[in-house]
């Protein structure tokens, strides 16, 4: 009789464990690899809707929450109340009150003013006041009483403060306070003048 494994059999065998091996390894390896996949591509998609909801929403105002709601056809007024939420191009503004104003002959809202606690965000820039009017048709924002306006690391406070989205022109009027941060490292400035010192 034949031994039931020989040499060169247990080396084909040993062979096929190994290649069996790597087998169930790149299965297992590729399994997570397919799954993070899928989730990129889910993430992508999901991107991608946001991104042509927001081209949609592209030059619209959309009110998220109001606790009152009141359209005047003949004035071209729509009035929201309570806890207003509007999502806008390029950020938000959350208000009291919010009053739009639609011209009565092109159909078009032109203006848009929020009275009372009202907080702004317009692409890089984020507000507080009292008191915001948005010109839609000269692209002007202008707030009043108790602003606060930040840029990345800047601040600034005012009684007033306008602002030409198409120029990029900012002013700020009464009781004026500013703050912006210098390039260069203090630290190395200060160590520089200490140098100059000595």
């Amino acid at each position: 009789m034949k031994p039931i494994y020989n040499s060169r059999g247990v080396v084909h065998h040993k062979v096929l464990g190994t290649l069996i091996s790597i087998y169930v390894i790149f299965i297992l390896i590729s399994i997570p690899c397919q799954l993070i996949a899928e989730g990129e591509k889910t993430v992508a998609s999901k991107q991608k809707k946001e991104a042509k909801d927001n081209q949609k929403e592209e030059g619209m105002i959309v009110c998220e929450h109001a606790d009152f709601f009141e359209q005047d056809e003949e004035t071209g007024l729509t009035i929201l109340t309570g806890a207003v939420r509007i999502r806008q191009t390029g950020g938000f503004l959350n208000a009291d009150k919010v009053t739009l104003h639609r011209d009565l002959e092109t159909g078009e809202y032109k203006k848009t003013v929020a009275v009372g606690n009202v907080e702004m965000r317009d692409q890089d820039i984020f507000a507080t006041c009292k008191h915001a009017i948005i010109d839609h048709v000269e692209d002007i924002v202008e707030l009043s009483e108790d602003v606060v306006v930040l840029q990345n690391e800047d601040r600034l406070e005012a009684k007033h403060f306008m602002f030409n989205r198409r120029t990029g022109k900012r002013t700020g009027k009464g009781d004026v306070k500013f703050r912006v941060r210098i390039s260069g490292n203090s630290k190395d400035d200060s160590n520089a003048s200490s140098d100059k010192s000595e």
